[in-house]
């Protein structure tokens, strides 16, 4: 069985970014139900992320160091660079799963009002 550190080099295209409301279920879109994207990961242990609504209008890209916790499936991405400051401020966790081409990273947040959002973000590889 292949490792998840061994079978994530490469590139991915976003195919889908969904942001659950845990407290009422509700489901959005962040950058629309059309979103552009790539992730890189390379062998040496390096990422890089580009993520846009489908005209461009907003657009975030980040990257830096990353490493795999086989035991949980987590990704630890150690961003050195963002267009968003607070990726700066600590290590973002992604929960990850590939499914022969897809993808597929998952996160839980809380923000300062105390509300829970679980995003999961679908990937393709390129």
């Amino acid at each position: 069985m292949t490792s998840l550190r061994d079978a994530l080099p490469g590139a991915w295209e976003l195919v889908s970014f969904v942001a659950r409301d845990t407290a009422t279920g509700e489901d959005r879109h962040p950058l629309g139900t059309a979103p552009r994207g790539l992730i890189l990961y390379t062998a040496d242990g390096y990422m890089s992320a580009q993520l846009a609504t489908s005209e461009m209008a907003e657009y975030v890209a980040y990257g830096g160091p990353f490493f795999v916790d086989e035991e949980t499936s987590t990704l630890h991405h150690d961003v050195s660079t963002s267009m968003m400051p607070e990726l700066l401020a600590q290590p973002q966790f992604r929960r990850a799963s590939i499914d022969g081409d897809l993808l597929t990273l998952s996160a839980t947040t809380t923000d300062r009002d105390g509300a829970t959002t679980h995003s999961r973000l679908i990937w393709r590889r390129a």
